[in-house]
């Protein structure tokens, strides 16, 4: 592997999506990360059901590795694990609280084998306290944190949207793991790290949070875009795309301009921006009902050649034929173990001096040594 992180061996004790993530991460920065699963394998292999050993999901979360099967449940298990943290620098594990040290594998452990070892933990609701023990999903820790009253709106009642929880918690985990290095470059020892999937996602929700224990005001799905004056609107073909007018009041004037309304300037309702935010949803009702009456690529020209804000609402599919999207090569063929190559999103980072990493397919169960017994 190239990239900055070249030369940085990392052990992945994870499955389904958080620990995999952070593994990802390291590996997309050019880490040799090695995978290790149990004698069943990682569950998200097979999400989509079926006999296939790898699921466009699992996939998605475990490229770039290597992998292994270890059965930490023995002592030949255990024995090799030991045997590859004496090299390592970073181990990764998602278990629940406790499962490590009833293997034999906790940190106390590991740091006797390693003491340069640094230990990343994920859990759902922390190491300890009264939620600990509780099995925890993405949907059970977007519900608890707060997470889907900013996204779901009231009276849908029902989990939307990505696995926040499991990403969020995996990129504090990455995070936390390059800190972690940089501090031992100054003490020379590794240290263990926590991260949960709740502290994660509240951390993410700085603003509503914040703003909560400030002024005692509740956040909606609402509340930002309404201060950030964004709109969502759907031309005449059923194309939908945003508007975001934020502060600066050229873009509210812009926009009369682009819509052929300078009426609007002089309704009362819409007066000033304090105004606008308050009347967010005339406000919103206005502009829906006016770009109806044209096609959105009509609406997108106007907008862009007066300077506003704003994007089409694009669908994953959309997304992926964006000129934009495009221009940035933002996908790279990855060749799979049957010789087919499928297109994944890449790093984003650009590293001027360090080089792109190679991309290579999520490890084959058993791609490995098995060690079972």
């Amino acid at each position: 592997m190239t990239g900055p992180l070249a030369g940085l061996r990392v052990i992945e004790l994870a499955q389904y999506i958080s620990g995999p993530f952070a593994g990802k991460l390291l590996a997309d920065l050019g880490a040799d990360v090695l995978k290790v699963e149990s004698p069943s394998g990682d569950p998200m292999r097979r999400w989509e059901g079926g006999d296939a050993d790898t699921s466009p999901q699992f996939a998605a979360y475990n490229r770039n590795k290597s992998g292994v099967v270890l059965d930490l449940k023995t002592d030949a298990g255990r024995d090799e694990l030991t045997r590859l943290v004496a090299t390592a620098d970073v181990l990764i594990e998602n278990f629940r609280p406790g499962v490590t040290a009833r293997l034999g594998v906790g940190y106390p452990e590991l740091e006797r084998v390693n003491p340069r070892l640094i230990v990343c933990s994920i859990t759902g609701f922390g190491p300890d306290g009264p939620y600990a023990g509780r099995p925890a999903y993405d949907t059970v820790i977007s519900a608890l944190s707060g997470m889907y009253s900013q996204t779901v709106p009231a009276g849908t009642m029902r989990p939307l949207g990505p696995a926040f929880s499991d990403l969020l918690s995996g990129m504090s985990a990455a995070q936390a793991v390059l800190a972690a290095l940089h501090a031992r470059q100054r003490t020379g020892r590794g240290e263990h790290v926590e991260v949960s999937m709740l502290g994660s996602v509240v951390d993410f929700l700085t603003e509503p949070v914040s703003t909560y224990l400030r002024t005692g005001e509740v956040s909606r799905p609402d509340s930002r875009p309404r201060r950030a004056q964004a709109f969502a609107c759907v031309g005449s073909d059923g194309g939908a795309f945003v508007v975001h007018l934020s502060v600066p009041e050229k873009f509210w004037t812009g926009l009369l301009d682009v819509l052929e309304r300078p009426d609007l300037a002089h309704d009362p309702r819409f007066a000033s921006r304090e105004n606008r935010v308050r009347q967010y949803d005339a406000l919103d009702a206005v502009l829906k009902e006016i770009t109806a009456a044209r096609p959105r690529e009509y609406w997108l020209r106007r907008l862009a050649a007066a300077d506003i804000p704003h994007a089409a609402l694009n669908g994953v599919d959309e997304l992926l034929a964006d000129p934009q999207v495009a221009h940035l090569a933002l996908t790279e063929p990855v060749a799979e173990a049957d010789g087919r190559e499928v297109l994944q999103p890449r790093l984003s980072t650009v590293f001027h001096r360090s080089g792109a990493p190679g991309y290579r397919p999520a490890p084959p169960l058993a791609a490995g040594e098995a060690v079972a017994s």
